[in-house]
């Protein structure tokens, strides 16, 4: 019993007639979404549906969210297509092209394993958040364009996104009109479903009524592309073809599917932690990815993530427990063995336009505008993450995202924020006194706060800031005190500038405190031999304490 989830120990049988329809809700869903990203993977259609069975129930077994659905994802799709690309010499659905997608599946699983194990969980962070929604509002027009020559029966040019868009347009005489007619009536009615209709499944009575319409109208006779055979059961190609070569090759391609992936997947399972207060663990979650991508390996899928679409659809249909994804996983199963062939006559063209409504959501720009709004920069390390996806490429887009990732880091380090304190009008407290116009300076002291660690990233800023207001003060201090509260680590870099300070200001005749240094300061402090030249009687446990031994009236001598 100890090897189950804890949700399912605790799991109430009363639950189930609901968990029942919320999982069939999610299997409508998710079986067209699973054949049309197969097109974005570059493998056959059924390989899709191999992707869901032993992902749903790896994560299960393993993760901590329980109201994240782990399966199919455009996101990583779409990566996996651009690392295979890279070393695959087949083509697209060939059993080459489907072994070197299968290892990547595989290689993945096992680097969220050993990353879970490792609790290397905070590599999740190394996309930062405007640079992560920036990164997939990218990868939406990326993904949406790249369906756009499907929908009109024209062949992909090749060339960055907005090259394939511009192609696309200018080949307008080229367009199959009754392609485009099918395609502009599915996109039409999955919106339409998407809006009026939310609670149906939407895309898979789309799609029915797409296959209907196929056999009823002849389209193929009629130039429309079909998905054509959906072979029922497991087809599986041998794995002997993929060299150590190729897996080094794909490792860049798998640790970049790893990073995008769990920071998505993450996210979405954060933002269902918070709202049913629960808490998730991001090693957990790593090991819970990695199980699901070794199951969809196994049964010879491509990558997957943590999915929005599906998540809120259970979310929305009521489910009690993640039973409700068990469900939808035996549905699939059921499918791949029984019903798959039903999908042989799905117009192509439909195909397509499950793929622009599925990544429609992405396609946000309010995501990227809203940092213009708070924070430049910010503003900026988006827009740069989303043109490098649509200008460049993929895997370039998620180096240039981690890249941006980064500088916003550095700059957040070594610019942040400073203030001079008073004490506030009642007195109880000390206050900005930028912020609390009511804030009143104490007479000859200067107290003054830094709101970052004390790093070689920002040891300069913080020694040229503090003696510039030193400096400039009318009249010069006959005190300084330091609020180390917010300042939680003391590098050697940091120590250097702090006793550069303490020399200085002992030039000048100014005393020099230390208040509020967590332990961890302190104890850096001590080994590094500052406090020696600072003097332990510096350290004052706060704010008042200090002004209280500034203020104390110096003993007489013998």
């Amino acid at each position: 019993m100890r090897l189950l989830p804890t949700w399912l120990r605790s799991y109430d049988r009363a639950w189930l007639p609901v968990d029942v329809m919320a999982g069939l809700t999610v299997w409508a869903l998710m079986v067209p979404q699973a054949l049309a990203y197969a097109g974005i993977a570059g493998v056959p259609v059924q390989n899709g549906l191999y992707v869901m069975p032993l992902a749903v129930v790896g994560y299960l077994l393993l993760g901590s969210s329980r109201h994240l659905y782990v399966g199919p994802s455009a996101t990583v799709a779409t990566l996996s297509a651009s690392t295979v690309a890279l070393v695959a010499t087949a083509s697209t659905g060939s059993a080459d092209y489907i072994a070197l997608t299968v290892a990547l599946t595989l290689m993945v699983g096992v680097i969220y394993i050993a990353g879970g194990l490792a609790r290397m969980g905070f590599v999740s962070r190394f996309f930062a958040r405007p640079v992560l929604e920036g990164f997939i509002v990218g990868l939406g027009l990326y993904i949406a364009i790249g369906q756009l020559p499907k929908v009109v029966g024209v062949a992909k040019p090749s060339g960055d996104t907005l090259l394939v868009l511009a192609k696309t347009i200018g080949d307008v005489g080229k367009w199959e009109g009754t392609t485009v007619a099918v395609g502009v009536a599915g996109l039409v009615a999955l919106f339409a479903f998407a809006r009026f209709a939310p609670k149906l499944p939407g895309v898979i009575i789309v799609v029915a009524l797409a296959i209907l319409a196929s056999e009823v109208l002849d389209l193929q006779h009629h130039g429309v592309a079909i998905v054509g055979d959906v072979p029922t059961g497991f087809h599986f190609v041998s794995l002997s073809s993929v060299s150590t070569d190729d897996l080094v090759k794909m490792l860049p391609g798998a640790l970049a599917i790893v990073v995008v992936g769990l920071a998505q997947a993450l996210a979405i399972a954060k933002s269902y932690a918070a709202k049913y207060h629960y808490a998730v663990d991001a090693n957990r979650e790593m090991l819970g990815y990695g199980a699901a991508n070794l199951g969809a390996g196994a049964l010879q899928g491509y990558t997957v993530t943590g999915g929005l679409s599906a998540s809120g659809a259970a979310e929305r249909s009521g489910a009690k427990s993640p039973a409700a994804f068990l469900v939808s996983a035996l549905m699939a199963l059921l499918t791949i063995l029984f019903l798959a062939g039903l999908f042989a006559d799905l117009p192509e063209p439909v195909l397509g336009a499950v793929v622009i409504w599925a990544v429609s959501g992405m396609i946000k720009p309010g995501r990227v505008t809203q940092y213009r709004r708070a924070r430049s920069l910010e503003f900026w390390a988006a827009l740069g993450a989303l043109l490098g996806v649509i200008l460049i490429d993929i895997l370039p887009g998620v180096a240039i995202g981690v890249a941006l990732s980064f500088i916003l880091l550095i700059h957040t380090i070594g610019h942040p924020h400073i203030a001079v304190l008073g004490r506030s009008r009642d007195g109880a407290r000390f206050r900005d006194l930028e912020d609390d116009p009511e804030a009143t300076p104490i007479p000859g002291v200067l107290i003054h706060r830094f709101e970052a660690e004390l790093i070689f990233a920002n040891a300069d800023l913080f020694q040229d800031d503090l003696l510039a207001r030193v400096h400039a003060a009318e009249p010069t201090p006959g005190a300084v005190v330091l609020d180390f509260e917010a300042v939680s680590q003391v590098d050697v870099t940091g120590e250097e500038a702090l006793r550069s300070v303490h020399d200085t200001l002992d030039t000048l005749g100014i005393r020099l405190f230390v208040a509020r240094a967590k332990s961890r300061v302190r104890d850096a402090l001590r080994r590094g031999g500052t406090l020696d030249v600072l003097g332990e009687d510096s350290l004052m446990p706060s704010v008042d304490s200090a002004i209280e031994a500034i203020e104390a009236p110096t003993p007489l001598l013998p």
